[in-house]
């Protein structure tokens, strides 16, 4: 008779050590998952602000050649905002589309 009792304490105990044990993997794996998503995050933030800088100096150039080519430098300005403007126009159409990419990036990287 308490051969069974003891056999189920000593099962009650090893479920409960099981259950400690997962909720500490899980902790472990959203800690990872945040951290691996955190340094994603740092990395493309800074690769944007490096690709920020140099299309703002890339439109530069290209304004400045437009205005010489066509011997006025106002126009070469207008010339790329204009297609600047055009850019983001069609970013706001596919907008929805961009979000559903970049959601599922994010996604993929926390269950991935």
């Amino acid at each position: 008779m308490f051969d069974v009792k003891d056999k189920i304490h000593d099962i009650v105990d090893n479920v409960e050590d099981i259950a400690k044990t997962y909720y500490r993997l899980s902790v472990i794996q959203v800690a990872d998952k945040g951290s691996k998503l955190g340094a994603s995050l740092v990395v493309v933030l800074l690769l944007f602000g490096i690709l920020l800088f140099a299309m703002f100096f890339a439109c530069l150039g290209l304004s400045w050649w437009i205005g010489q080519k066509l011997d006025n430098q106002m126009l070469g300005f207008f010339i790329v905002a204009g297609g600047l403007f055009v850019i983001v126009l069609i970013t706001l159409l596919f907008k929805k589309k961009i979000v559903n990419f970049i959601r599922n990036i994010i996604i993929n990287k926390i269950y991935g």
